[in-house]
């Protein structure tokens, strides 16, 4: 179907875009419905008009009459589209116009060919960008219809003219996509290697790279193709886009500039003259320009250091000889110094050499010999002072010195650790995670131990390597643990250690965690242990350093040893502990190797104190803050609310870690298949998900909790769970030490940290189905389903009737006997010599009053409930007897009162599920 584009309707738009256009946003006219817009006709005579018949609808974007076989004018349907472009963008009126345009051409593809190069011409703004890449979208969903009718025009001719086409004009990657979609380019990839290299010649370098990405053909190509010259053009964002496409090129391209690292200073100068290309690029000129983007390179795509050793190499020696400075400093021990100069070097010669060379530089002629008699190097090899002191000690029959010299020059005195060797615990292996646990849910509860101090330790990073969390201290007032993770593998035969470990105190907010620079160990934990969803800020946590600051700036905070006119800097943990007590901490270790096996006595040492100074910092502030009339606690939760250090997910490593392995979830399918209600079932959970317990207690689920003092009694639980039918619920070690015992489906071990997840997980594993009528059916506090169902005028009385008990209690122990009281009715009857007595209220008092209750409720307004437990009305208030609707239930059990609370009970019901009217 060919047609010919009528010259009145292509002048048209102008005038009448610009006449809607005055109509403005609030015409009630639909852009459909002018039709003058876009209003096309062909005819056989090219005149202008309609052959539309009456009663007949005419699009408003296009019309057609048939012709024989007569091209459209393109320019002007260019022109056309790029006036609707102007007022519409990418719309309905577009896609219809291109739509009506295509079908009349006899050729689309070469019509699209046409249509592109015109509007490719028109660069202003950037705007022929998109509306190329839209043109191209809307043809490629237009012949993905018609594909079959034309597809004998599409020739090989045709196709090597659009990729012509693609290396020429300044077109993006996506539209580029959708042309070698829509022309097939891909079908003839030899040949269209050779446009490519043609490309190249004439340093067409953008364009190459565009197009190989394109064919996906990356590595067809060399790196001195079109990669190092978009580098000289200061091109590094193509560069990013090509090589996050292609790990081969990636690889190639590191080893590249590796081998640039031992050439020349001005290789890069040669080598740009070679490739005929123009230096315009001033981050990319010199060799320490190669190492910094060889360096950032390897980081993006974790390329391993083994491709690169020139580099890395590098980097070592800039390490050690940081390390070394550190050791003549006497700011690392020299434990710390060999072990981290022996991980380095590795079993590279060349590095052996080099480390003696640097030693002998530096003037340390004691470590220079011990470590070229520890590497046995060539003598000849060595620098001649190195080879004469060898010569003497071999004179002498000196051997390796393996002896540790003497720092008797050092007579810093530093902070030591007030606790004995014994109450350093190392956990190492299953056996005492499992009695660190039990020590938990047993002892660590209780009310004195409430406050932890929390560190952590790994390797230093000296190259780009990432170094896994190698210790966690947990320092309590008489006990520190420290956890070593390269001895607690496999990591998933711990998941269940570490799940307790998490549930227990991170995730406790009755536990204070300190820390200092908190933000990079909670990190390291996250990325290392594992656990999902771990709880490592907010309510619970504080950061030493931020409380620190806090105190100083807007209290006027003065530490012990602190001059009044000295400027805190706030920098690091020694200083702040020598602020506090007077010295500072021995940081020597500090650059060691804590992924050693086993850990030196030093670093123990040096470990435990870091966690167990937190306590004493801490206490020292409290201590002070409470002498100067600080609020001390009101302090320390705007610091722990506050305390958000990156609320986004951490990044993903690229990296494979050393110790830690793929999270499983160890949760197996659910063996329940029937659904039951919640009136079915009986569950048992210990004491440390009580949270939990209440809250399945709130959806009317028989809930009993396991006390403190039985939790590890594996064989009591399972007695109680047999006796009595029940179905256990607990997590980590808890849950392993009675799954074991139990059949399939009658324990469940809980994933989640999150309360409701937690209940959603038990509700699906047994599929339990709970209605509204089961929501608060039974008492979260004791778990009993008895309840007294009263009024708000009921309750209202006996509330009044428990706060007069309360009144009459406090009168009689505070009270002089001989003191007149306004009203005496209320004593009258009582027995002076009952104190320490609840006594019932006068009943005379009550029954004289018009508006009691009937006889059912005589016994609630004595205080009491019909199981004879004290009605606990301290959540009330006054004001909550307004609402004359409301309806109260008091528990027959403990005494406790809940009302209907239907906002509350539609959230609940909303996190399982369940809608509320």
């Amino acid at each position: 179907m060919a047609g010919r584009w009528n010259e009145t309707s292509c002048n048209a738009p102008a005038a009448d875009v610009a006449n809607f256009r005055a109509a403005g946003p609030s015409s009630n006219q639909s852009p459909r419905k002018i039709q003058s817009i876009a209003q096309m006709s062909f005819s056989s005579n090219g005149v202008g008009g309609t052959s539309a018949t009456p009663n007949t609808y005419v699009s408003p974007v296009a019309h057609f009459e048939p012709v024989q076989r007569f091209e459209p004018e393109v320019e002007r349907i260019a022109k056309h589209i790029q006036s609707i472009w102007a007022t519409w963008k990418q719309s309905k009126v577009l896609t219809d116009t291109l739509s009506c345009f295509f079908n009349s051409s006899p050729d689309p593809y070469t019509s699209l060919l046409q249509l592109i190069n015109i509007i490719s011409e028109d660069r202003l703004k950037g705007k022929a960008t998109s509306m190329a890449h839209t043109i191209t979208e809307e043809f490629y969903k237009w012949i993905k219809f018609n594909e079959s009718e034309y597809e004998h025009v599409l020739t090989e001719e045709l196709k090597i003219q659009a990729f012509k086409m693609v290396l020429e004009k300044k077109i993006n990657l996506n539209t580029i996509n959708t042309i070698v979609k829509i022309f097939k380019c891909n079908t003839r990839l030899d040949c269209m290697e050779e446009l490519i290299r043609e490309s190249i010649k004439q340093k067409r370098f953008k364009e190459a790279c565009y197009a190989s990405m394109s064919l996906n053909i990356q590595d067809r190509f060399t790196v001195e193709d079109f990669l190092l010259p978009l580098f000289f053009m200061n091109l590094v964002c193509v560069t990013e886009e090509f090589l996050v496409t292609t790990k081969f090129q990636q690889t190639a391209l590191v080893k590249y500039l590796d081998d640039l690292l031992v050439e020349n200073d001005d290789c890069l100068y040669f080598l740009a003259n070679r490739l005929n290309v123009t230096q315009s690029n001033n981050n990319f000129s010199n060799k320490s320009q190669i190492k910094t983007n060889l360096t950032r390179i390897m980081k993006k795509y974790n390329i391993p250091n083994e491709l690169a050793p020139n580099v890395t190499r590098q980097k070592k020696k800039g390490a050690l000889v940081y390390l070394f400075r550190r050791y003549q400093s006497g700011a690392t021990g020299i434990h710390a110094w060999r072990e981290m100069a022996l991980e380095s070097i590795g079993n590279d010669e060349t590095m052996m050499l080099e480390v003696v060379k640097m030693l002998e530089h530096f003037g340390d002629i004691q470590e220079c010999i011990y470590f070229a008699q520890l590497f046995a190097i060539d003598p000849s090899l060595l620098p001649p002072t190195i080879q004469q002191e060898l010569l003497f000690c071999e004179n002498a029959s000196a051997g390796i010195d393996l002896s540790i010299p003497t720092e008797e020059y050092n007579t810093t005195e530093y902070h030591d650790l007030s606790l004995p060797d014994k109450q350093i615990h190392i956990i190492d292996c299953a056996t005492k995670f499992n009695e660190f646990l039990d020590k938990i849910n047993i002892e660590l509860f209780d009310a004195h131990l409430d406050v932890f101090g929390l560190d952590c330790e790994w390797k230093p990073e000296l190259t780009s390597d990432k170094s896994d969390l190698a210790s966690i201290q947990l320092a309590t007032i008489d006990s520190i643990y420290i956890f070593h993770l390269p001895q607690l593998q496999p990591a998933e035969s711990f998941k269940l250690h570490w799940q307790e470990f998490s549930m227990n105190i991170f995730s406790n907010i009755n536990i204070l965690k300190l820390g200092f620079e908190w933000k990079g160990d909670a990190s390291m934990i996250r990325s290392s242990l594992p656990i999902d969803n771990i709880q490592l800020h907010g309510p619970g946590f504080i950061d030493i350093k931020l409380l620190w600051k806090e105190l100083e700036t807007k209290w006027n905070f003065q530490l012990p040893f602190q001059s009044p006119n000295e400027d805190i800097t706030y920098n690091s943990l020694s200083d702040l502990v020598k602020l506090c007590f007077g010295r500072p901490l021995n940081k020597t270790e500090q650059f060691s190797n804590w992924e050693k096996i086993p850990l030196r006595s030093n670093q123990i040492k040096y470990a435990a104190l870091d966690a167990y100074c937190l306590l004493e910092v801490y206490n020292l502030f409290k201590t002070k803050c409470e002498t100067s009339n600080i609020p001390f606690d009101e302090v320390c939760q705007k610091i722990s609310n506050n305390d958000h250090p990156d609320m986004m997910k951490p990044k993903p490593k690229h990296k494979k870690h050393k110790y830690k392995v793929p999270k499983t979830n160890i949760k197996s399918k659910s063996p329940h298949t029937h659904v039951s209600c919640v009136k079915h079932f009986k569950l048992l959970v210990p004491y440390t998900l009580e949270k939990l317990a209440e809250r399945l207690r709130k959806c009317g689920i028989d809930t009993s909790i396991v006390e403190r003092s039985r939790i590890n009694d594996s064989h009591y639980i399972v007695n109680l769970i047999k006796t009595n039918n029940l179905h256990f619920i607990a997590f980590g070690h808890a849950f392993s030490k009675v799954a074991e015992k139990l059949h399939t489906g009658q324990c469940y071990c809980v994933q989640n940290h999150n309360l409701d997840d937690q209940v959603q997980e038990v509700l699906n594993f047994f599929k339990i189905v709970v209605k509204k009528e089961d929501l608060n059916s039974r008492c979260q506090i004791c778990n009993s389903d008895s309840y007294e169902i009263v009024s708000s005028l009921v309750m209202k009385q006996i509330y009044d009737s428990v706060k007069i008990i309360e009144n009459q209690r406090a009168v009689r122990y505070n009270t002089p006997f001989d003191e007149d009281y306004e009203d005496d009715n209320f004593y009258g009857d009582e027995d002076d010599s009952d104190e320490g007595t609840t006594a019932p209220i006068n009943a005379k008092c009550l029954t004289n009053n018009s508006s009691l209750p009937e006889e059912p409720h005589s016994k609630l307004m004595s205080g009491y409930t019909n199981g004879n437990s004290m009605i606990d009305v301290k959540p009330l208030s006054a004001d909550m007897f307004n609402d004359q609707n409301r309806v109260f239930y008091i528990c027959n059990s403990c005494g406790s009162v809940r009302w209907d609370n239907l906002q509350w009970e539609s959230a609940l019901g909303s996190s399982l599920g369940m809608k509320f009217k």
